[in-house]
C-alpha cells in the first residue's frame, strides 16, 4: 500500500538534511590564500612550517612553503586564525588572519610577503639594543665629567663586544678628558679603522697627538676631519695654532680666516688671526682683528694685554 502522506514526510527530511549540510560543504571551501615567506634581504624561504588554527573551534591546518618560498591553502572556511611561522634557525612569527566573512563562492586573498628574521639578526638587535643603555649611560656620565665612571662602564661593555664603535669612541674620549692620550690614541684607531668616516674620532685623535706633541700626526688628522667636516671651526683653528707655533704664518693665516668664516665672533680666532697680520707687518689689519677679539673678551688681564699690543701697533704705524 501506497502513502502519499509518508513521501512527503520523506521529501521533507531529505530537504531539511540538504539545509543542513549544504551550508557546511560551502564553509569548507571559502577561501583560497596564497603568499611568500622571505628573510630579510627578501630571498625566498623553502620549508617554512605555517600552522594556522582557527580561534572558535581550535581546528588546525599546516602548510610548507616550497623551494620560492610560497605557500597556499585551498578550501579553508571563514573564521579567525592564529598563524605561526616556523623554521630552524629563525625567530618565529605569529600572526593573526581574519576571513570572518562568509563566502558563497571561493575567495582568493593574497597574503602580504612574510619576513622572518634569523636568530643571529635578532641575537644582533638585542645585543644593539643593551649596548645603546650602555653608551647613553656612558654619554650621561662623560657630562657630568665622572671619566673614570665612564670608562668603567665603557670597559665592561667592551669585555663582551669589543668592536662596538660607539663604546671605543667614548671611551677614547673619556681617556683623552684624563689626558691619558697614548690609551685615547688606541681605542680611537680602533674606531676609525672600522668607521673611517667617522668625523668626531678624527679630530679627538688629531687633540691626542698634538698634546703628545706628534705635530705632523695631527696635522693629518684634523685635514680628514676637515675633508669629512668642513664646518669644523676648531679643527681649522687647531691646525693653524700648531702652523704659526712652526712659522708657517701664511697657511696659519688661511686655517685662522676659514675658522672664523664659521664663528666671525669668535675672540681666539680673531686674535691669532691678527698675530698672523702681525707677522706680515699688515699693522691696520692686525689692529681691526685685536679690536675685535677684545671687544669679546672678557678676562681683564687679557684686555690689558690686547690694549697695550695695539697701542704699540699704532706707534708703529706713525713711525
Amino acid at each position: 500500500m501506497k502513502h502519499p502522506l509518508a513521501r512527503v514526510f520523506l521529501g521533507l527530511i531529505t530537504l531539511l538534511v540538504l539545509a543542513r549540510y549544504e551550508p557546511a560543504y560551502g564553509q569548507y571551501r571559502e577561501y583560497y590564500f596564497y603568499g611568500k615567506v622571505l628573510d630579510i634581504q627578501k630571498n625566498p624561504l623553502p620549508n617554512v612550517e605555517i600552522s594556522l588554527r582557527d580561534n572558535a573551534t581550535s581546528r588546525s591546518y599546516s602548510i610548507k612553503t616550497n623551494a620560492k618560498g610560497e605557500f597556499k591553502l585551498a578550501g579553508l572556511p571563514h573564521g579567525v586564525y592564529t598563524v605561526v611561522f616556523k623554521k630552524d634557525g629563525y625567530a618565529p612569527k605569529e600572526d593573526e588572519w581574519r576571513f570572518e566573512n562568509p563566502q558563497e563562492t571561493m575567495q582568493k586573498v593574497e597574503i602580504p610577503p612574510v619576513i622572518l628574521i634569523s636568530q643571529e639578526q635578532v641575537q644582533e638587535a638585542q645585543r644593539l639594543k643593551q649596548m645603546q643603555g650602555v653608551v647613553k649611560e656612558a654619554s650621561d656620565k662623560i657630562a657630568q665629567k665622572d671619566f673614570d665612571g665612564a670608562i668603567a662602564l665603557l670597559n665592561g661593555a667592551l669585555e663582551k663586544d669589543p668592536k662596538d664603535v660607539n663604546a671605543l669612541y667614548l671611551l677614547g674620549l673619556s681617556y683623552t678628558r684624563k689626558k691619558m692620550y697614548p690609551e685615547a690614541v688606541e681605542h680611537l684607531t680602533r674606531v676609525i679603522e672600522a668607521s673611517p668616516n667617522f668625523p668626531p674620532a678624527h679630530f679627538e685623535l688629531a687633540v691626542c697627538y698634538q698634546q703628545q706633541d706628534e705635530l705632523d700626526k695631527a696635522l693629518e688628522s684634523y685635514q680628514k676631519n676637515l675633508d669629512l667636516d668642513p664646518k669644523n671651526a676648531d679643527a681649522a683653528y687647531n691646525s693653524g695654532l700648531i702652523l704659526f707655533k712652526q712659522s708657517r704664518v701664511d697657511e696659519a693665516l688661511a686655517l685662522f680666516e676659514k675658522a672664523l668664516a664659521l664663528r666671525p665672533d669668535d675672540s681666539v680666532y680673531l686674535e691669532m688671526a691678527g698675530r698672523c697680520y702681525i707677522n706680515q707687518a699688515q699693522f691696520e689689519k692686525a689692529i681691526e682683528y685685536l679690536e675685535k677679539a677684545k671687544a669679546g673678551y672678557t678676562d681683564q688681564e687679557r684686555i690689558k694685554f690686547l690694549e697695550d699690543l695695539i697701542a704699540k701697533l699704532k706707534e708703529q704705524i706713525k713711525k
